[in-house]
């Protein structure tokens, strides 16, 4: 029988039986797994903080005839403040959503692991505005994923100088006026939405506590990246729409 040992957050669950639960887990070295947590729904279970969504924890697993068993996990991280703030849940309940659709079974991915629980972190921290880590997030998740935003050059021509910033939403990248005419889904930004995409991109999350950004191109950073991730994902999230109640509710 294989043992595997591995750092891995739990993405999500469900209810086995009376007192089990098959959680989908991004682990760091193995990508995403199915592993059935045996009696972590009784109250004495030393797995039952290791099967709570968001765990962070050290498994330990073993190859079952369909799925992976658990047979021990040393929880690191709960992430107990973002329980204690329904928007930030929100947030946390979306991003685990995103790194499920753009993960693979068993295909071992450990940027995004990486990705994933330092944002977990720094919103249960709140040191970070939220807005900032959400849009950080999502861009750097979509890099990882094969679809990094071209920001230096046009899309369609190659051009290095693109004097009017427009974005290319389906060819994901700036295109320059020449060019325009043959995108299909194309809006303007600002030179200032341009370079603090890139920061976006390019910063470390832990770095990003001393970033502002002005409402203007902070909006126009949102719709952009709203209508990249649609597109590219192809895949509505339904905690998304919880969300959005929940910052509607808010203004």
């Amino acid at each position: 029988m294989a043992i595997t040992k591995t750092q891995g957050i739990v993405l999500k669950y469900t209810n086995l039986g009376e007192a089990d639960k098959i959680l989908t887990i991004l682990t760091r070295n193995k990508g995403k797994i199915k592993a059935v947590a045996k009696g972590c729904r009784k109250p004495k279970s030393s797995l039952l903080a290791s099967s709570e969504l968001f765990a962070f924890s050290e498994f330990v697993l073993y190859k079952g005839a369909n799925l992976y068993q658990i047979s021990q996990a040393d929880t690191r991280e709960t992430f107990y403040n973002l329980r204690n703030d329904l928007l930030k849940l929100s947030y946390a309940v979306f991003f685990v959503e995103m790194a499920d659709a753009v993960s693979e079974e068993e295909l071992s991915s450990e940027r995004l692991f990486l990705l994933l629980a330092k944002t977990l972190y720094y919103l249960a921290e709140g040191e970070i505005p939220i807005g900032i880590i959400n849009e950080a997030y999502q861009l750097k998740l979509m890099d990882i994923s094969g679809y990094r935003p071209s920001l230096q050059r046009c899309v369609h021509c190659g051009k290095n100088e693109v004097k009017e910033y427009k974005f290319d939403i389906e060819m994901g990248g700036v295109i320059c006026s020449e060019c325009e005419k043959f995108g299909k889904n194309v809006i303007r930004i600002s030179p200032g939405t341009l370079e603090t995409i890139r920061i976006l991109l390019n910063t470390e999350i832990s770095r990003l506590n001393t970033l502002k950004i002005d409402n203007t191109i902070f909006n126009e950073i949102d719709r952009l990246v709203k209508r990249f991730v649609e597109t590219h994902l192809d895949k509505h999230f339904k905690s998304l729409d919880f969300l959005n109640e929940i910052k509607n509710s808010k203004q």
